[in-house]
């Protein structure tokens, strides 16, 4: 009796590893993905103020990629894109505010260091290209890479007729920085 416990313990303790298996489990969480999704973004702020009026710059380029499991150190993605461009200006209890904002469908990042101490990469959108880096991790939750940018004349939308009607100066040169982040996984 008792090697018919045991045989009949070992089975089914194989029944529920063969399950998990065919299942896609493989001794992990069956919700957990296959892939990271990673933030990206470049933003910069700046201001210009007078006796009479005080105005702000906004320039911002981001969007969010997918890495495949386990993440290689170099690499190549294409995602979609979005560049903004933004001013806003007060006078007194007067607010005025324009926006300029574009989607790239599909932008090319060519990474180098991605999981490692130090990240470098060089984006192509459309006409606009930066090589950046390298920039350091960030002590965060997740993984979070960082550096400075700056956000000048080659960034599209800095010639936008509805900004250069507001007085947006298309010369400007806006210091910001850039964070490729890992994002957390949403419950399902």
């Amino acid at each position: 009796m008792i090697v018919l416990r045991n045989t009949l313990r070992q089975q089914l303790c194989a029944a529920s590893i063969c399950i998990a298996i065919v299942s896609g489990c493989n001794g992990t969480d069956p919700g957990e993905s296959d892939t990271v999704q990673y933030q990206f973004a470049l933003a910069a702020v700046a201001g210009d103020t007078t006796p009479e009026r005080i105005r702000s710059f906004y320039c911002s380029v981001f969007g969010f990629f997918m890495v495949d499991k386990p993440v290689a150190r170099e690499g190549t993605v294409r995602f979609p894109l979005t560049i903004q461009r933004y001013m806003e200006e007060r006078r007194g209890s007067h607010v005025e505010s324009t926006m300029a904002d574009s989607s790239i469908t599909e932008a090319v990042l060519e990474y180098s260091g991605l999981g490692g101490d130090s990240l470098s990469f060089t984006l192509g959108a459309a006409s606009y290209s930066v090589t950046l880096g390298p920039g350091g991790t960030k002590p965060n939750y997740v993984p979070e890479y960082s550096g400075p940018w700056i956000c000048g004349p080659g960034v599209p939308l800095a010639n936008d007729s509805t900004l250069l009607a507001y007085g947006f100066d298309p010369n400007l040169m806006l210091a910001g920085d850039w964070r490729v982040s890992e994002t957390l996984p949403m419950p399902d």
